[in-house]
């Protein structure tokens, strides 16, 4: 089956969803393009508040969601951290039918995992211990990525 019966993309190669200012909707067409799984990242922290305070969060992701689907035409995700606010981003990818949801840093319910398979939509969470990941295999999710201490601005892993 390899990656591709798995998630929909050519090579097991992932860029991950940087910083909004860095993985746009063009680092992430050309990733998909290249035949890897580019992964958007969900706006959080201030950037998030203002938008919600400006009623536009929403809206915002969708137009990156949308902007990447006009440079390509294969898979992609978008990446979410669940210990911000995150539930109507959540409801904006989905809406968007995007093909792989990326969460990290808080729990990936059951729930979140079927709604999202309702839209045809795979969920892949970060773990940083054999006890999330096992968490996160009862939940239902298509794959996991296990992080190490090694990770950038939101390490889970210890190990």
């Amino acid at each position: 089956m390899g990656w591709r019966g798995i998630l929909g993309f050519e090579y097991g190669i992932v860029q991950a969803p940087l910083g909004p200012d860095i993985s746009g909707p063009e680092l992430v067409a050309a990733v998909a393009n290249a035949g890897g799984l580019g992964i958007l990242r969900a706006p959080d922290w201030v950037l998030l508040l203002l938008l919600l305070l400006l009623q536009e969060a929403p809206d915002y992701l969708r137009e990156l969601i949308r902007r990447t689907r006009s440079l390509t035409d294969k898979p992609f995700g978008v990446g979410v951290v669940l210990a911000f606010p995150h539930e109507e981003n959540i409801k904006a990818i989905l809406s968007e039918k995007v093909a792989v949801l990326q969460v990290y840093w808080g729990e990936c319910s059951k729930e979140l995992v079927q709604e999202a398979h309702c839209v045809g939509t795979k969920v892949v969470p970060q773990v940083g211990s054999l006890d999330e990941a096992r968490k996160a295999i009862e939940a239902g999710v298509d794959a996991i990525i296990v992080q190490g201490y090694e990770a950038g601005g939101h390490v889970i892993g210890q190990v």
